[in-house]
């Protein structure tokens, strides 16, 4: 899946008895149509506007129960997808939760693999800055619960555990590296304390607009932060060097406490170099200057030379929290700039070998984007009746 301003494609990579099928599609925004009624390019686009709204982009995400694969944007509103049974994918239309859905709603929502509820968010340059709001396995959204904070935010991503959400306070004005916003990985509880594994930034200094990368990630680097409920302390300990981003987990343990984080290595103009899987259980290595396997690296997939890739998706061999919790693949676009091909790889989770599972040539380049879902055999049939 890419950003492009409001032009929105989703690439798709259907895999079933051993074969592969892919697909891009355009999703049928309310800019799309307009466009395609007026016969061309009639709106602004991202090199046009400067300030908070000159930042868009989306993502894509799965509501489980009534399941429903959506395309969310800050700048366009929520649009379902429907994935078809040959793996093609047709835009259903805008879903607004019933009428009840009248405010932004960010790109990760959170699905808690227990009760099939999810937590997700919005928030506004106008009070109340932050809205919450929880929706239904069956999926109802329920009433908005306002957050009230002093001034208004610029809020990418959030987390959840058991019992709580975490809100990040997160400046409103800032110069963002291209594709970089600082990620969560997961959280959840130990006695008094939250646990928070995320990825921190500092003095970003890109000019979006421009177009020009300059500079380069002082620091991109994977955190474990802790709150006690009982004290109000807080606490952090720095478990990466820079520079890494897009950390995923399986998110069958989303909430819970987990062991292995998988995240993105990023080189000085924020391209994916490789993949990195993280041990939780261990202690990083201290001294270290560059990310290299010891300590807390368990492993580490090269890209090679001149290849670029996304973020890497855990697809777990088994659902659910039964088997071990890196039993399982990591699946990821990667484009190779000397031959001007895309190819989809699949590398074993456990062991981060060399040797990928699989490798999906695919017909067309698939550009830089930003991130993606697995969708199982029994996510597709359900979602077939909508």
């Amino acid at each position: 899946m890419v950003n492009c301003c409001l032009y929105r494609m989703i690439h798709g990579l259907r895999i079933k008895d051993g074969k592969a099928t892919y697909v891009s599609r355009y999703v049928k925004t309310s800019r799309l149509k307009q466009e395609e009624f007026l016969g061309g390019a009639k709106f602004m686009k991202i090199g046009d506007l400067k300030g908070l709204f000159g930042l868009l982009m989306f993502n894509m995400q799965m509501l489980r129960g009534k399941l429903k694969v959506l395309d969310l944007s800050y700048g366009d509103g929520t649009d379902v997808v429907k994935v078809l049974e040959d793996g093609d994918l047709q835009t259903l239309g805008m879903f607004d939760y019933d009428k009840r859905l009248a405010h932004s709603f960010t790109a990760h929502p959170k699905v808690d693999p227990f009760t099939g509820e999810m937590f997700t968010f919005g928030y506004s340059t106008t009070p109340p800055y932050i809205t919450y709001r929880v929706i239904s396995k069956d999926g109802f959204m329920q009433d908005p619960v306002p957050i009230t904070i002093s001034e208004p935010i610029m809020m990418h991503d959030f987390a959840i555990t058991e019992n709580y959400a975490i809100i990040m306070d997160l400046p409103l004005y800032f110069r963002p590296k291209w594709n970089i916003f600082p990620m969560s990985a997961n959280s959840w509880e130990e006695g008094d304390e939250v646990v928070l594994i995320t990825c921190r930034i500092q003095n970003p200094n890109i000019d979006l607009v421009s177009g020009e990368v300059e500079g380069i990630l002082e620091t991109d680097e994977l955190y474990e932060m802790r709150f006690n409920m009982k004290t109000g302390l807080a606490s952090q300990k720095k478990l990466s060097v820079s520079a890494v981003d897009f950390p995923r987990v399986n998110e069958s343990y989303t909430g819970r406490k987990q062991q292995f984080v998988y995240g993105t290595m990023l080189d000085s103009i924020t391209r994916v170099t490789g993949i990195i899987k993280f041990d939780l259980h261990a202690e990083p290595e201290s001294g270290k200057t560059k990310l290299e396997v010891g300590g807390n690296v368990q492993g580490i997939f090269d890209l090679g030379p001149g290849r670029f890739g996304s973020e890497a998706i855990f697809v777990p061999r088994k659902l659910g929290i039964s088997s071990e919790e890196d039993d399982g693949y990591l699946v990821f676009f990667v484009y190779d700039e000397a031959s001007g091909k895309s190819a989809v790889n699949v590398i074993d989770a456990k062991t981060m070998s060399a040797d990928p599972v699989a490798v999906v040539e695919l017909p067309n380049r698939v550009p830089y984007g930003f991130h993606a879902l697995f969708v199982t055999e029994e996510q597709l049939q359900e979602q077939a009746k909508l």
